[in-house]
């Protein structure tokens, strides 16, 4: 195996609704980096801008103190707006190499946008295939066929940049599969983790089982999954078939070398890099449960293609040096959501002595963002039936107070959106923009931002990346708190585990939901949370929320 797999504004007349009335505790004092700091010092040759934004100055000190101290990793918290992306060039700027990744390819295209001299690589799919009407993930040169037009391939054109450039920037999927399988770049100085409130899920996705039958079938193994019989059966399947992966996966090999077609031969190729790929994170699985080094559910489901398996892991802090972490000297992540600075280290396997986390003010303003309270409807399980009716009355009655602005309203589940998207006043109804799975997301946001008139996003999966600056959402709404999925098996394992990390989720989402709307100082919006247990969520949580995002709170 290789060395991963070892181990007071309100917009348009808006009144505030009533019944919203909290009690805050006492704040808890933290050291932060002061909001005016940095402004006017005269920033260095390897800063992108002429001058400071508040507090980017001594963030930038601070990291290099700290990484200068012996710290491995350094965690920059800072909001939306206080330009954490400038700092992290620089210190990439300034190592003698470094990756910069990030959770999404449109937020790659933002660095390289922001900052030419970053090499951009994604994956092979994304790049087209000079020699057939394809993508380089399925050319000719794939199964060894190549062409003179093959020395100007966009793909590995943009590879040997990136492998060459002092700074690199690819997405968490490219990266953990590149590097832990494939190969060709070497370990650099600094990993820079941007989103890094992410990394975990990433991690998690990239290390997950998942066996099918429909899957196995067009791989050439006629297998049955067990019987639902208790977990241990399914990992003793997941042993028995491990053997015959990887023979199939020789005899696959050969049919390659034989093959005379250019289609077939890309097909078996297919299959084998599926085998490979499967043999290789089974194996993984298996040792790790052997070990106990990771714990790990089973689930099982039915669907169109047949019955599946996937073998998730509850934790993966015992995965994420080899995986991620070895490929860098040094470490640096940048969230606006790190909330909970010992939860989301524990998260990722990394000491406390081992790390230095500063934190960056908002300058942004709160009376241009306040957060309106509104506990209107009771969403849990045995009360969302009956009060989802008052949910869609308040809603519509935020539209009208809106009728010229457009908005979003994150439903939190698919249940909530469709039954808004059919009850709002038909008054308001005609505005509302939505989806009904994950595929209409990207349609739904796209003409939400091109409508001309005030349309109403309505979502359950928007939470995070999305930029609804300015005209795009003066208002927005929390439907419900956005507490993670108990019916996961996972979930529901890890919250047994460590409810601080269920706890901590739950208030990432809800600042992450936050952001969408304001995204600059002198931009403003209002945001309402209307389900009925947000009060009390906000009281728990208040000393794990920033101090930026209590302040906007109206009492």
């Amino acid at each position: 195996m290789n060395r991963a797999a070892r181990r007071g504004f309100r917009p348009s007349g808006a009144r505030a609704p009533p019944e919203r009335v909290i009690a805050w505790p006492m704040p808890l004092v933290k050291r932060r980096l002061g909001a005016d700091h940095g402004g006017a010092e005269q920033p260095p040759a390897s800063f992108p801008f002429p001058r400071f934004r508040p507090g980017q100055g001594e963030a930038l000190e601070q990291a290099r103190a700290a990484f200068a101290a012996g710290k491995r990793f350094v965690v920059i918290e800072a909001p939306t707006g206080a330009g954490k992306s400038a700092v992290a060039v620089t210190l990439a700027r300034e190592a003698s190499s470094a990756f910069v990744l990030t959770n999404q390819k449109v937020l790659q295209d933002q660095y390289v946008r922001d900052f030419p001299d970053l090499a951009l690589l994604k994956g092979r799919a994304n790049y087209d295939c000079l020699v057939a009407p394809t993508h380089a993930a399925a050319a000719p040169c794939i199964v060894g066929r190549r062409f003179p037009q093959c020395d100007d391939c966009p793909y590995f054109t943009a590879k040997d940049i990136a492998m060459q450039a002092n700074v690199a920037t690819l997405n968490y999927a490219y990266f953990l599969a590149e590097l832990n399988y494939a190969g060709g770049f070497a370990p650099r100085e600094l990993l820079i983790l941007d989103e890094a409130h992410n990394v975990e899920g990433a991690l998690m996705n990239f290390v997950q089982v998942v066996l099918g039958e429909a899957a196995l079938m067009r791989a050439g193994l006629q297998r049955s999954l067990p019987p639902d019989l208790g977990d241990e059966l399914a990992f003793e399947f997941a042993e028995l078939l491990l053997p015959e992966l990887r023979d199939r996966a020789r005899v696959v090999e050969l049919l390659i070398k034989s093959e005379s077609g250019e289609e077939a031969a890309l097909q078996h190729l297919r299959t084998k890099q599926w085998l490979d790929g499967q043999a290789g994170r089974i194996e993984l699985l298996l040792n790790s449960h052997e070990s106990g080094e990771v714990e790990w559910v089973v689930e099982r489901s039915m669907g169109r293609d047949g019955a599946s398996i996937v073998f998730k892991p509850i934790e993966v802090a015992a995965l994420a040096n080899d995986f991620l972490f070895g490929y860098a000297d040094k470490v640096l992540m940048l969230s606006a959501t790190i909330l909970d600075a010992p939860t989301f280290l524990r998260s990722l396997g990394i000491d406390l002595e081992e790390a230095e986390v500063i934190a960056v003010p908002s300058t942004f303003p709160p009376e241009h963002r306040p957060i309106v309270v509104w506990p209107v409807a009771r969403l849990t399980r045995h009360y969302q039936d009956r009060d989802l009716p008052l949910l869609a009355k308040a809603v519509t009655e935020l539209a009208l107070r809106h009728e010229d602005e457009k908005g979003v309203v994150h439903a939190h589940s698919y249940k909530i959106a469709s039954y808004l998207a059919k009850n709002l006043d038909p008054e308001v109804r005609w505005r509302v923009l939505t989806h009904e799975g994950a595929s209409g997301r990207e349609a739904a946001l796209a003409q939400h931002l091109a409508a001309s008139e005030p349309t109403i996003l309505l979502t359950p999966s928007m939470t995070e990346g999305i930029d609804l600056a300015d005209d795009l959402a003066r208002w927005q709404v929390l439907c419900k708190v956005p507490y993670p999925y108990l019916g996961d098996k996972q979930v529901a394992a890890r919250m047994d585990r460590d409810r601080d990390w269920y706890d901590w989720r739950t208030a990432l989402s809800v600042v992450q939901a936050y952001g969408r709307s304001v995204r600059s100082e002198e931009d403003r919006a209002v945001t309402y949370l209307l389900d009925a247990d947000f009060p009390n969520f906000l009281r728990r949580q208040y000393r794990r929320l920033p101090p930026w995002f209590v302040e906007a709170l109206e009492s």
